[in-house]
């Protein structure tokens, strides 16, 4: 890996700023599936027959509640890729603004 140029830090730097929004929402749309998946369960519950472990397996295992873990899981994991690239932009950032410091000092 090379040290990052003008040009790498520029393009972190766009990178960073035109992924605000799509981030906030990426994280938004996880924190609201994580208050959702207890109605899911609670209805598939509420359908299921039984005793109280009979109606928590087949609430558990219900092709709803299967389907938001399978959702979920998708938004975790582009939630967590969008902050990791934001992080790699951001340390690209700091490492040009080390090496460009560096070099002022050894130019004074």
């Amino acid at each position: 890996m090379t040290l990052p140029t003008e040009k790498d830090v520029e393009k972190a730097l766009h990178y960073v700023a035109s992924t605000d929004e799509t981030h906030a929402k990426e994280i938004a749309h996880v924190k609201a599936l994580e208050h959702q998946v207890k109605t899911i369960k609670a209805l598939a519950y509420l359908d299921a027959d039984g005793t109280v472990g009979e109606r928590t397996a087949t609430a558990d295992s219900s092709q709803v509640y299967q389907a938001w873990i399978n959702t979920y899981e998708n938004a975790v994991a582009t939630s967590e890729t969008t902050k990791a690239k934001r992080k790699r932009a951001e340390l690209t950032i700091d490492v040009w603004r080390s090496i460009n410091a560096n070099r002022r000092i050894a130019n004074v």
